[in-house]
């Protein structure tokens, strides 16, 4: 517990663990059986208590962030890299959106890039985490990035189940719409700022593209990544469009 609450600049050095180790692999498989334990006990919730189970869970992503700048500022190490900037982060203003919001296209809009870019960006960062080079597994940071990205995939799975959003051919474009009203903001603060947001001025640690940012440069670099968001999109459009048909067809 000596060093359950410090952030990296006051941790000793070599405190963390190496990408698919094994405390790496065990917290990604405890991280999944809390997931699914959750999906089940919202599949068998009626329906306004979905709708509770979601907007708890929608508020809870903005509680957390409080509570983790708190620690932070406690600490004395809070600055401008732990704003809620990052892909992964926009869970915490969309997700309260598409559960409180009556207006039906926006809250579709955002439950629908909460299926096709936030999860991907999710699983990506489960994989390739760029935390696990600092902290332990049992530390509060590390703690807090599992749950959130794991928070971040289930909520999105459980508007699906409900029926929130219905994928279709439009719902990739209704996603990039959304990154696109984002995108400039995420810019314009990374400037301001001097921080990463969205990982577009360079690779991070563990990210899978550091080689090519290293070996051929920044254009082929955001050229991946522009690729991956892609290819990850029409990934996680196919799944849910499969799981979506097959779901349709058992209730004919």
């Amino acid at each position: 517990m000596k060093y359950f609450w410090l952030e990296k600049s006051l941790l000793p050095q070599e405190m963390g663990y190496e990408l698919f180790s094994s405390k790496h692999i065990i917290s990604l498989l405890i991280l999944l059986a809390i997931n699914i334990v959750l999906y089940s006990a919202f599949c068998r919730l009626e329906d306004k208590k979905q709708d509770i189970f979601l907007k708890v869970c929608a508020l809870t992503l903005p509680v957390v962030e409080v509570f983790k700048i708190i620690v932070l500022i406690i600490e004395g190490v809070f600055d401008a890299q732990y704003f809620p900037l990052y892909l992964c982060s926009i869970g915490i203003f969309i997700f309260p959106v598409a559960t409180f919001v009556k207006y039906k296209m926006v809250s579709e809009y955002a439950a629908e890039t909460g299926l096709l870019m936030v999860i991907p960006g999710s699983l990506m960062a489960l994989l390739f985490p760029n935390w696990i080079g600092f902290y332990q597994p049992f530390s509060f940071l590390s703690i807090y990035s599992y749950l959130w990205h794991g928070l971040i995939i289930l909520i999105p799975i459980c508007m699906w189940k409900k029926g929130m959003a219905v994928i279709k051919a439009e719902s990739i474009i209704h996603s990039f719409v959304v990154l696109a009203i984002l995108l400039p903001i995420v810019l314009i603060c990374d400037q301001f700022f001097y921080q990463n947001y969205w990982f577009l001025e360079r690779p991070d640690l563990n990210n899978p593209f550091l080689f090519i940012y290293e070996q051929y440069g920044y254009t082929m670099y955001i050229t991946c990544i522009i690729l991956l968001a892609f290819v990850m999109c029409s990934l996680s459009f196919g799944v849910f469009s499969f799981l979506q048909k097959k779901r349709t067809g058992k209730t004919k």
